[in-house]
């Protein structure tokens, strides 16, 4: 199990770059390369200074049940699979679920039943609207169950929609939830519904959002603002015919295999299901709710863009039925996002290694016993046999060896030696041992000087990492020293 006595730290943000480190020594980059990823990057300038349409067009639902999506939910429900088995279950059951709501309206939808739905508008006219996750809620109530709740109760939940568009709030969840408001409401108040549209959209997104995406970094720092971004990308385009990710392709490229490798290797058994449990700070267990909004992060981003190729590594990740969430909070989002139908590609074939931001995210192997390694702001985790463990910087921890990736730490010295891995004799072996030197001055220049070779010059990143490639099985002595002293 893990442990509970040690401190983890970080939930990671967004990357540059990975490096395959097992059978072939690659980037990253040139594995995930698509179509679809190259044609973001071409026409994102394009994009910044197109006109947008706020005039809504579409019909209800306008939010997230598509025509295209709806239809699979219900041919899900006509070929009884087992999530809709285990949603409908705990429906008929009159279990408690954590977002009535959300959950009563999508049963009444897919059921084409009204009586759901009229429960549902019941439960969100009392509902707090100020609240994100609870304005979320009203939201879909309204779109997705206008024609069956009547206009006294229609009225006051168009009302409460409304008036959650002057509020203020610039959080991922806050900017999703008005968004949905926005959308529902476009065919009572369509100037309202227009400027909040593009606000959100021109503001929040292009002016200050889609800037940090194009520098690298993450302004979702928690699985619930990274769902949240999701569902805005999915309304935004199913509505205004707009795709957020354009200028910003490099990002969202890497977004899938960055998530596959952020969490622990091994699963954590609930009552529920088998949870993966992304990497946290704390003394404390894992919080079930937050690695199930991450994975329904993931079923998200692949029902958006099914055809990249980091989506399929993604669906390939998801397929995994002791993962598939069971329990109240989690069976609706399983329900709503997932399609067993579309194929994927093995994750086992992904790199397994990441370095860029100022970060790095290693593991040993894809297998759950594997050893995993973070290091991101100055602080480094290792997971390992259940356990999850802190690394003192400043205690000049010993090496860490995960294959053909073996990481140094300067408080520990600035010389070590290659040639941990056996020269490699057959194609499928590693041709390169990856050393990464881990708490070095940030974008600083190293002179590094190995044995039998010219002395060259290297420079750490933000993170004050520095990457040095060495062939395999090649003994040498690296001694480095700072540029210039």
């Amino acid at each position: 199990m893990f442990s509970k006595r040690l401190e983890g730290y970080w939930i990671p943000c967004g990357p540059t770059g990975l490096t395959r480190c097992g059978t072939v020594t690659q980037t990253w980059r040139s594995v995930a390369k698509t179509v679809a990823a190259m044609a973001l990057l071409c026409i994102s300038e394009a994009w910044a200074q197109q006109e947008v349409d706020y005039q809504i067009y579409t019909e209800a639902p306008r939010l997230l049940l598509n025509q295209r999506r709806l239809r699979l939910l219900k041919r899900e429900r006509e070929r009884e699979s087992m999530r809709w088995q285990q949603f409908d279950s705990l429906m008929r059951g009159k279990a408690r679920m954590s977002e009535p709501g959300f959950a009563l309206g999508l049963w009444s939808e897919v059921m084409g039943q009204a009586a759901p739905c009229k429960e549902a508008a019941e439960w969100a006219v009392k509902a707090n609207g100020a609240d994100a996750a609870e304005l979320r809620q009203l939201a879909l109530v309204y779109d997705w169950c206008q024609a069956s709740i009547g206009d006294v109760l229609g009225n006051l939940l168009a009302r409460k929609l409304a008036s959650s568009l002057k509020e203020t709030g610039e959080s991922a969840q806050a900017v999703r939830s008005r968004t949905f408001a926005a959308l529902a409401i476009a065919d009572v108040d369509s100037q309202a519904s227009q400027d909040y549209l593009r606000r959100a959209v021109e503001l929040w997104w292009k002016q200050r959002t889609l800037p940090k995406l194009k520098a690298g970094e993450n302004p979702f720092t928690t699985r619930a603002e990274l769902y949240a971004m999701t569902e805005f990308l999915h309304v935004v385009r199913d509505n205004i015919r707009v795709d957020l990710r354009e200028g910003a392709g490099q990002w969202f490229e890497e977004l899938g295999p960055l998530q596959l490798l952020s969490y622990y290797p091994q699963p954590w058994p609930a009552a529920e299901n088998e949870y993966r449990i992304p990497a946290y700070t704390g003394n404390r267990d894992p919080d079930l709710k937050e690695a199930a909004l991450s994975r329904a992060a993931e079923l998200a981003l692949v029902a958006y863009d099914a055809n990249a190729q980091p989506h399929q590594f993604l669906q390939g990740w998801l397929l995994q039925d002791r993962f598939l969430m069971r329990g109240e909070f989690g069976i609706a989002y399983e329900f709503l996002w997932a399609n067993p139908y579309q194929p994927g590609l093995s994750f086992t074939y992904m790199p397994d290694l990441f370095h860029g931001r100022g970060q790095l995210l290693v593991r040993s192997s894809w297998d759950e016993n594997a050893t995993w390694f973070g290091y991101w702001n100055g602080q480094a985790q290792v997971f390992s046999q259940g356990r999850r463990m802190a690394v003192r910087l400043d205690g000049k921890p010993a090496p860490l060896s995960l294959g053909a990736v073996k990481v140094f730490f300067a408080s520990a010295g600035m010389r070590f030696e290659t040639g941990w891995l056996p020269e490699p004799e057959e194609a499928l072996k590693p041709a390169e041992e990856v050393a990464f030197l881990a708490g070095l001055e940030p974008n600083t220049r190293y002179d590094v000087e190995v044995d039998d070779e010219e002395m060259f010059e290297a420079r750490t990143d933000r993170g004050g990492i520095l990457e040095l490639r060495f062939k395999a099985g090649r003994k040498a002595g690296v001694r480095l020293k700072k540029s210039g002293v």
